[in-house]
Parts: structure tokens; C-alpha cells; sequence
């Protein structure tokens, strides 16, 4: 009886450790990096020429219905319309892989934005924007993907006579309405709009990505808890752009634009800029110019904050930090504005570095009587500007701005509508002949210098002050 009772005992022990090493068995070939979809076994070709739309989405598709995993882009030129990324896929696209846009634009499916709140994001006005929301990647009501490896995303300049400027095509990667998805190491390259575009996105990151033509980088409209980082921006048209943020990193970027470096036209909070490089002119052309010479490489603004630049965007920029910046060689170097419905609140910038500044240095403006800036600080702050020898710059009438900054009747900084602004350590300097005055204040509460050292300019006052308040120097 007690043999019978032991053999049992010792049955049921070998019984569980073989079921224990069967189930960690099955874990461990079931878990969903485990899975891999080749798109070759669905029938993919990389010659360039064949078209892979389906084949690439059967596989996608196919690990979706597993439970997700890994879907392999290997070695080769894939020719193809969009892909329909679905959740809980890592898209792996390996060495010398290349992921190229189709030249048929009846491949490409839209993002199809809901009327109501989120369609006054998209600022188009174009009488069919499903061609403006067409992608080579789509992601749409997704989480859970990581796009990552050491291949290509090509859109390859892929045009639209109907679209945006009667030529903008498919944008490279759309995300939307979707969450916890991260891109990473890939290059993003000629998209016929912009490179990477996102609609109310959460908990996503950016990182070490390189882009490369195209028009914008990264234009995000409504995200939260979104890190771009160590990434390579060469592009035509604005690096890093959008708004409507909340808790955005930007860290560890080379910028390279033939417009603006990072631009906000929509409020923001929660916003740090930090050791980022900004240089001009661009690598590659904006086709803002004439027809003789269409294609102008002029780098802009290296950071543009100016919510409701493109239509009533209501908000406000509050709690941004901008730091450890380098910047050579662009139009301007900060400049922040707000428009109806806007105000400004606790913005802190230091330890900037500007050389080769040739428009406007920097400004803070306010144009609609109820908007204002409060709590504005700079610090630790040298630039160097390009002298413009010529007196009539200094009879500038100052108007609202556009969408970009322009030439201003001083050549170091111009404050409009602030209560109360700092500048501590500021050092301005310039080459050649100047003839403006270094700074102008409009209708400001309150002016402190700490340390403010410029290169003055001869026989003029050297600070305007219209309707200033307050100011102290220390």
C-alpha cells in the first residue's frame, strides 16, 4: 500500500514537471516576437517591379489572426501601394530592404477622419481630402507596433495634381487614433507629402530615424507623451512640426531644413526642446520659389512657437523649456507668437548658441489685444547676427506676421504684448555695418536685465521703448 501510494506520488511528479516543461515550450513558441511572417512565404517579389500590395498586407494580416509577431521585410526593393498595419506587429525591415511607393495612386488608401472635433485639425481645404490623408504605412485605431531595423521607407517623390500646391502625394507613415507604437532606426525617405504624419496619437516614440526629403519630418496634430530622439531631419519643408501637444520630448536632433526647424501652429504644453543642432541652408529645396528658380534652400526659423498660424487654433502655450540649443545659418533663431484665442505662460529658453543669423534674430509677439505672454525667460543666451547696411530697415513698419518671420527695425530682439519678460547672460553681437537698434519693447509690464551685453551701433538709442512699464537692470 505504501509502495502503491509512493509510485503514484512519484508518477504525478514526472507528470508535472513534463507538463510544466511542455507549457514554458509552448509559451516561449507562442510568445509574438516568436512569430515570424516572411513576406517572401506570401508571395512578396523585391525586384522593384513587381506589385507587393497584397502580399505584403496577406501577411500583415496573417499574423494579426495569430496574435501577432514579427512580419519580415527582407533584403530587396518592394514595390507596393498601402500597408495596413494592425496591432501588436513589429514591422522589421532588414538590411538593404526597401519598402518603395507605388507610382499608381489608386493604391493608396486614406485616413478617413470623423466631422466633428478632430476634422478642424486637418487645416486643408482641398475638395477631396481623402487624397490629402493617403499613406504608403498606415496605421489607424492600432497599439502595439514597433516599425524598427535598418531598411527604407521610400515614397519616392510621388505627386498628385489634385492634391496640396497641386502636387503633394501620399504621406510616408499616418498614424491615427492609436497608441503605444514606437519607430525606430528605419530611414524615412521622399515622401510626396510629409514623412511622418499623426492624428490624436499617446505613448509613441521616435527615435534614431533619419529623413531625408520629403516635405515635413514629423508633424504631429493632437498628441501626448511623444519622444522624437536622437533622430536626423533633412528635409524640404518644416523638420518638426504640428500641435496640440502635451508632454513632448524633443532630444539629441540634427535639423537640416529648407524651412523651419520646429514649428508650432497649434498650442502646446508640457514642451522640451533640448541639445538639438539646427543648421541652413537646406539640404534639399522648398518649391516656395518662382518659376525661374523654383527650388530655394534658405533655412528659416530654428524654433517658430505660433499657435493659430494657420487658422483659429484655441490654447495656449504654457510650461515649455528650451535648452542646450546650437544653431548656424538660419533667417532667424527664436521666435514666438500668439494669435486670437491664445496666451503665453511660463517659457524658459537657455544655453542657446546662434552664429549666422541674417533676418530677424529673435522676437516674442502678441497681436490680439486679449492675448499676452507672461513669465518669459531667457538666459545664457550668444548670438551672432549678419549686419544689414542699409538705413531703411530701421523705418520698418512692424505688421503682424504671416506664417513666418520677417525683417524687424531692430536686429537683436523685438518684444510685443508681455507682462513680464527676463534676459540674464544675453550676449548679441554683429558683423559688417547695422543701422537698427538692438532691441524694441511694445506695451511690456515688466523688462530685468541681468547681464545684458550687445554691440552697440553708433550715434542711435540703442533700446526702443514704447509704453514700457517697468524696467530693471541688475
Amino acid at each position: 500500500m505504501k509502495k502503491s501510494l509512493l509510485m503514484s506520488i512519484l508518477l504525478f511528479q514526472l507528470f508535472l514537471t513534463g507538463y510544466q516543461l511542455y507549457s514554458q515550450n509552448f509559451q516561449r513558441t507562442n510568445h509574438p516576437e516568436e512569430r515570424i511572417f516572411n513576406i517572401l512565404d506570401y508571395g512578396a517579389v523585391g525586384d522593384g517591379i513587381t506589385l507587393n500590395t497584397d502580399a505584403i498586407n496577406r501577411t500583415i494580416e496573417a499574423c494579426f489572426k495569430a496574435g501577432g509577431g514579427r512580419v519580415i521585410i527582407p533584403e530587396g526593393n518592394f514595390l507596393t501601394g498601402t500597408i495596413l498595419l494592425k496591432s501588436n506587429i513589429i514591422l522589421m525591415l532588414e538590411e538593404n530592404s526597401t519598402i518603395m511607393g507605388a507610382p499608381d495612386l489608386s493604391q493608396y488608401k486614406s485616413y478617413v477622419q470623423v466631422p466633428g472635433e478632430k476634422d478642424h485639425l486637418s487645416k486643408v481645404n482641398l475638395p477631396d481630402r481623402l487624397s490629402w490623408h493617403q499613406a504608403l504605412v498606415l496605421m489607424d485605431h492600432v497599439e502595439n507596433i514597433i516599425i524598427t531595423g535598418t531598411g527604407t521607407i521610400d515614397g519616392c517623390n510621388l505627386t498628385n495634381p489634385q492634391g496640396e500646391e497641386g502636387r503633394r502625394g501620399p504621406h510616408g507613415i499616418l498614424v491615427a487614433d492609436s497608441k503605444n507604437i514606437s519607430i525606430s532606426k528605419i530611414r524615412v525617405s521622399r515622401a510626396g507629402n510629409y514623412n511622418i504624419l499623426g492624428y490624436y496619437i499617446e505613448d509613441m516614440e521616435f527615435s534614431n530615424l533619419i529623413f531625408t526629403e520629403g516635405y515635413d519630418g514629423i508633424h504631429i496634430r493632437k498628441g501626448k507623451n511623444i519622444t522624437i530622439d536622437n533622430c536626423k531631419f533633412y528635409t524640404r519643408d518644416d523638420a518638426i512640426a504640428g500641435g496640440y501637444w502635451e508632454k513632448i520630448f524633443i532630444n539629441e536632433c540634427i535639423i537640416n531644413s529648407s524651412c523651419n526647424g520646429i514649428r508650432l501652429i497649434m498650442p502646446a504644453s508640457d514642451l522640451e526642446i533640448s541639445n538639438c543642432y539646427f543648421s541652413g541652408p537646406g539640404v534639399f529645396g522648398h518649391q516656395r520659389g518662382r518659376p525661374v528658380h523654383p527650388f530655394v534652400t534658405n533655412s528659416l526659423t530654428a524654433i517658430i512657437l505660433q499657435p493659430g498660424a494657420w487658422g483659429l487654433a484655441q490654447g495656449d502655450l504654457e510650461d515649455i523649456y528650451i535648452h542646450d540649443i546650437k544653431i548656424k545659418d538660419l533667417n532667424t533663431a527664436l521666435m514666438f507668437l500668439l494669435n486670437e484665442g491664445n496666451q503665453g505662460n511660463g517659457i524658459l529658453a537657455e544655453r542657446i548658441v546662434a552664429t549666422g543669423i541674417n533676418l530677424s534674430a529673435c522676437s516674442v509677439e502678441a497681436w490680439n489685444e486679449e492675448s499676452t505672454f507672461s513669465n518669459i525667460r531667457f538666459k545664457d543666451i550668444s548670438i551672432s547676427y549678419l549686419g544689414r547696411n542699409n538705413p531703411e530697415y530701421k523705418e520698418i513698419k512692424i505688421v503682424r506676421p504671416r506664417t513666418e518671420s520677417r525683417m524687424l527695425p531692430c536686429w537683436g530682439w523685438y518684444v510685443r504684448n508681455v507682462k513680464n519678460i527676463e534676459f540674464e547672460n544675453i550676449r548679441l553681437t554683429y558683423t559688417g555695418v547695422e543701422d537698427r537698434p538692438v532691441m524694441r519693447f511694445e506695451n511690456v509690464d515688466s523688462v530685468l536685465f541681468k547681464n545684458l551685453e550687445f554691440k552697440p551701433v553708433p550715434d542711435i538709442e540703442q533700446i526702443e521703448l514704447i509704453n514700457v512699464k517697468s524696467i530693471n537692470n541688475k
